[in-house]
């Protein structure tokens, strides 16, 4: 199903990381890793026939029942350390229910070991559905700024193993 009159409404979060850049582009750039940090995807597959498409799938226990839905993303060409971009491919969801979605990743060098992280997410709303859209932007927002606390611990967490691991290492050869 095709909406006549919509509009985009966009939803957004951003988070510090104490991590290089570099490392925080391959994961982001790295679709099958996105649901580690995001529960409500299910799942991302790079399909196997071209490599810039993939089918997310959203999961969700809603009223009651368990939820699936699932559409296919283009990637759009990444300017390298800087941004992620995609948007959704028209005629791909499941359950006949077609919501156009895009969204882009930005990464803001803030350090040599850190950086700014802001996650949009965008999504066309029938022109009835925007006052109650619009009423949940602070619900999605406060689910994908949980996100991207999310990734941030988690990258945290592995980047203080690496540097345990150098100690280690140091401590190891100096011993030696």
């Amino acid at each position: 199903m095709r909406w006549s009159m919509a509009q985009w409404l966009e939803n957004k979060a951003s988070v510090e990381v104490a991590a290089p850049l570099e490392t925080c582009w391959a994961l982001w750039d790295d679709r099958e890793r996105i649901p580690e940090w995001m529960p409500w995807i299910k799942s991302v597959k790079v399909q196997d026939n071209d490599p810039r498409l993939s089918r997310w799938t959203l999961a969700t226990h809603q009223f009651g029942r368990d939820w699936e839905f699932s559409w296919v993303a283009r990637n759009l060409p990444p300017v390298k350390n800087s941004k992620i971009h995609w948007v959704s491919e028209r005629g791909s969801a499941s359950l006949g229910l077609e919501i156009q979605n895009r969204g882009q990743i930005k990464f803001v060098r803030t350090s040599p070991t850190s950086c700014n992280i802001t996650l949009i997410i965008s999504y066309e709303v029938p022109d009835v559905l925007v006052p109650f859209a619009n009423a949940l932007t602070p619900l999605v927002e406060g689910i994908i700024g949980k996100d991207m606390e999310r990734f941030r611990d988690m990258v945290t967490a592995g980047q203080q193993k690496v540097e345990e691991g150098s100690k280690v290492s140091s401590n190891t050869a100096a011993a030696a």
